[in-house]
């Protein structure tokens, strides 16, 4: 484990996730070139863009001598999957504290996919009622640990705080890095799903630091838009501010809650066909929560010419495959 003195960041990232360009998917498109930022494929646990946030949001639990990390989340939760596996990384302990946020699902749903590799880590998961406040329960817990010696540290949900997002400023840097080594102008539009907000607030960020033009579209998966705008706002904002860059509003925030369907969670008949497209075209798998979701907004907004065909498109990949599995049912019923 490395620590940096900036912020307290570890490192889960021993290095950057690949920057590839999707020639089969962007010729079915007849479209703008796509791109794909793997953050899937890095990292422990089964990767994701939790990492990126965990590496200062557990570094500064670490500089804090905390040995407990605590989070907030359902039984198919990529955040807790990727916490538990951090910490059996660091060697730290975990607790889960979990509820039913996706009601009505089977067997397959409740015991496969992530909850799966929660229990192969070991996961300490402590299970409340639906009707249960999350945040009193971690905190309750949290005493409970300081009562017997321990020391808690409660993670943020979605691990979206300003030491998430600062995450997704990082990878900003890391795409113009990349785009460099290959040649190619950073892209004009950048799609990535958005559930808690950190990932789209620290691209933002990222891009305003960087003095680009791109845009950046965040496709809600939970969500409605006003919600999901402040949400983002609130915190790109944030970031900025300790990253000492002026910004005059809170304004060009673009979030599409066009394609959350029924709910968060619950898949579609477009988020379905997304998968299957992109892993016989490309041989890359989405996962029906998040980014089936998010490329589903893509593809559309290329259809509809909302996209020129001179653009270029980069499609962040934030993890979340083994949710397949877990959703069995739904690809295949």
């Amino acid at each position: 484990m490395h620590m940096t003195k900036q912020e307290n960041k570890i490192t889960l990232l021993e290095n950057q996730s690949s920057l590839e360009f999707l020639p089969r998917l962007t010729e079915y498109l007849n479209g703008p070139k796509i791109y794909i930022k793997r953050d899937d494929e890095g990292g422990r646990s089964g990767g994701g863009n939790k990492l990126r946030k965990y590496e200062r949001i557990i570094g500064e639990a670490i500089s804090k001598n905390c040995d407990t990390l605590i989070i907030a989340g359902h039984y198919q939760s990529n955040a807790a999957r990727a916490l538990v596996g951090s910490a059996c990384q660091l060697g730290l302990k975990s607790i889960v504290v979990c509820k039913e946020l996706i009601p009505q699902q089977n067997e397959s749903f409740l015991h496969n996919g992530n909850a799966l590799l929660m229990n192969i880590m070991g996961a300490h998961i402590v299970s409340i009622k639906p009707q249960d406040d999350f945040m009193a329960s971690m905190e309750k817990i949290a005493k409970d640990i300081e009562t017997k010696g321990g020391k808690p540290y409660i993670i943020p949900f979605g691990g979206s705080n300003l030491l998430g997002a600062l995450g997704y400023v990082d990878c900003i840097e890391e795409i113009i890095e990349q785009s460099k080594e290959k040649s190619i102008d950073f892209p004009d539009y950048i799609f990535t799903a958005i559930g808690s907000g950190g990932t789209q607030s620290g691209l933002l960020a990222g891009i305003k630091k960087n003095k680009l033009e791109s845009k950046v579209i965040g496709i809600s998966v939970l969500h409605k838009k006003d919600i999901a705008e402040r949400i983002v706002s609130d915190l790109t904002f944030e970031t900025l501010k300790f990253l000492s860059i002026e910004t005059e509003s809170k304004d060009n925030i673009n979030i599409d809650d066009n394609f959350i369907g029924g709910g968060y969670g619950f898949t579609t008949e477009s988020s379905i066909e997304v998968i299957k497209l992109v892993a016989t075209l490309e041989g890359i798998f989405l996962d029906p929560v998040y980014t089936a979701k998010a490329m589903t907004g893509l593809i559309d907004y290329i259809k509809k010419g909302k996209i020129q065909k001179d653009d270029s498109v980069l499609f962040i990949h934030t993890g979340g495959s083994p949710l397949i599995y877990a959703y069995y049912d739904k690809l295949f019923d």
